[in-house]
């Protein structure tokens, strides 16, 4: 099968967002039904899987020469992410799973929403970007949903410093190497929320707004639910 360039918000976009739903979904209803330690496993497979999207792809682009440290090295947020999920959730670790619920449904979402890729399905650039940035989202929303875990506003809280601490330590590594990961020293190529929010530097002052925002929309579901409180004491986490 030929493959064609990807254009955001083409059939083509909308198909893959809605079987990577579907697959979420699906996960999800399978874990309910099963028990310990399959419960488990199903996320830790979820997570283990989102890595080896990363890890190929970086044994790929070194195998054939094209690595580049500016692009290339695990400082994207969800690349990240990515590498750090399974270690997470084999070890159980509440308070990570708590940040990386707002970090996944407010950031990485986004990443799927407005995707910065060129080559469209059946490329393996089209697997490695969708199936990685959905399976963070699935492999949270997974742990939630099937550990019961009760997101409070410390996880709130937390998920705002230790993005400051990530987008500081970010921006000194692309001064050092000329970089441009996590957007801080210009917008990306293509279409994003970015190009909504000024030039430099006041997006990254506004993204850091949207930010807040979108997580206090995300911790609406929890301050509301009382009943989520009496199942979060109950997690594993």
């Amino acid at each position: 099968m030929m493959e064609h360039g990807f254009q955001s918000f083409s059939a083509q976009h909308f198909v893959t967002l809605f079987a990577l739903g579907g697959i979420t979904y699906a996960a999800i209803r399978r874990g309910k039904m099963v028990d310990e330690p399959w419960k488990t496993d199903i996320g830790l497979i979820i997570a283990g899987l989102t890595f080896s999207t990363v890890l190929i792809d970086t044994i790929y682009k070194l195998w054939v020469g094209t690595y580049d440290i500016l692009v290339d090295l695990p400082f994207f947020l969800c690349d990240l992410v990515a590498l750090l999920l399974p270690v997470i959730l084999y070890r159980q670790n509440r308070k990570w799973i708590g940040i990386l619920y707002f970090w996944a449904l407010a950031g990485t979402m986004q990443a799927l929403l407005t995707p910065d890729i060129e080559d469209g399905f059946p490329s393996f650039h089209y697997f490695r970007y969708f199936l990685g940035h959905a399976g963070i989202i699935a492999a949270v929303l997974y742990t939630i949903v099937i550990h019961r875990i009760r997101i409070t506003w410390q996880d709130f809280v937390n998920a705002i410093l230790y993005a400051q601490g990530y987008l500081v330590i970010v921006h000194i590594i692309n001064q050092g190497l000329g970089s441009n990961y996590a957007y801080t020293m210009q917008k990306p190529p293509g279409p994003s929320i970015l190009d909504f929010l000024g030039a430099w530097p006041w997006y990254i002052l506004w993204a850091e707004v949207v930010m807040i925002v979108m997580f206090l929309l995300l911790m609406i579901p929890f301050a509301i639910s009382s009943k989520g409180a009496n199942k979060g004491e109950s997690s594993d986490y």
